[in-house]
């Protein structure tokens, strides 16, 4: 169970995944089901599926209940009509937009064992889903005047999700940038994730404590997302280049995309920064190639293993976890909550 049976987390999280569902099932065109699809509540045209299983890995809501961890680590009375179950289904809306669209940058054809929106629908209509699930997050942050929060709060909460939304892109800008380069430092690499990841958990934890009754413990909250976001982005590189911990299936015969597409993954770029010149070129000659075959793969790997680069990326999410949890060190609060839904996040063995 990837929720590993904690009931707190199970039921917050079936509670963001309600959420969006009434909100994206509550309008009837097309369009719609192309964001149920992805989030995997209904299978492709001709297919009768839908996913019963709200909470499992596919429908874990990271950013949504890193919203209600935080809202209810300070206030445990929240419940399926607390504002925050709104602004979580805000921020997991603003991600699962980016998602969408990176599939599409990527040429990413399979994402969570299911063919992407993209592959199925085409381009041009994925681009409009995930644009859709942009302008449907704006509205339901701004629907919390509905639920009687003063305007002022509804306007920071808004001004949060949009600096969040640009700060991400800009993070994916330099993601980008760094493809095709070999020069890139551990130093850009923590700037890009900070920015591409860090800043929608910091949203999703700001979220959180605004709404909460201790609202001046924002700045805290929003640091421990930043740093937590980091963490994330180093466990997922790791995962992308050594498979998933419970992966069985040979990993070695089925290299991600992300290494396929020379994405600079942390440990790629540390055994890069720490390889002597005969190494460099060894890397060089790989991620010069117009495209990499999943026997590059196989090399990458285990260069950059000879080089350190799997152990620093590890010692990297370590010292990242302990950071964030130093921004809320001094604070009173439900502390289990937060490490249970943090080792979630940052798994990789």
């Amino acid at each position: 169970m990837v929720l590993e049976n904690n009931n707190q987390l199970t039921k917050l999280n079936s509670w963001i995944n309600e959420d969006i569902s009434s909100v994206i099932s509550a309008r009837q065109m097309g369009l719609y089901n192309l964001m149920s699809y992805h989030f995997g509540w209904t299978g492709k045209p001709g297919e009768d599926f839908i996913d019963t299983n709200i909470n499992g890995l596919h429908n874990l809501r990271r950013y949504g209940l890193a919203c209600l961890v935080t809202a209810n680590s300070l206030d445990d009375k929240i419940n399926k009509n607390s504002a925050a179950i709104s602004a979580g289904s805000a921020i997991e809306m603003l991600a699962t937009f980016a998602e969408i669209h990176d599939d599409i940058q990527a040429g990413r054809p399979v994402r969570n064992d299911r063919d992407t929106v993209w592959w199925v629908w085409g381009p041009a209509q994925a681009i409009n889903a995930g644009d859709g699930l942009h302008a449907l997050a704006r509205l339901v942050i701004l629907s919390l005047t509905e639920k009687e929060i003063n305007p002022q709060l509804v306007f920071d909460a808004t001004k949060v999700v949009d600096d969040a939304a640009l700060a991400m892109c800009e993070g994916r800008f330099i993601e980008l940038e760094a493809q095709e380069r070999i020069d890139i430092s551990v130093e850009q690499y923590l700037e890009m994730a900070r920015a591409k990841n860090g800043s929608i958990m910091s949203a999703a934890m700001k979220l959180g404590a605004m709404l909460s009754k201790k609202g001046e413990l924002v700045d805290k909250f929003s640091e421990f997302g930043s740093t937590i976001g980091v963490a994330m982005q180093v466990a997922d590189d790791i995962k992308e280049l050594y498979g998933e911990p419970a992966n069985t299936s040979g990993i070695n015969d089925r290299p991600s995309e992300e290494v396929l597409n020379k994405k600079k993954l942390l440990p790629i770029i540390a055994a890069i920064s720490n390889a002597d010149i005969s190494n460099k070129r060894k890397l060089g000659e790989i991620y010069f190639k117009r495209v990499l075959t999943p026997e590059d793969v196989g090399k990458v790997r285990q260069l950059v293993s000879d080089l350190g680069g799997k152990d620093f990326a590890k010692q990297t999410l370590n010292d990242s976890i302990d950071n964030a949890f130093k921004a809320v060190s001094d604070i009173d609060f439900d502390l289990e909550l937060l490490s249970s839904f943090t080792k979630i996040l940052t798994k990789i063995d």
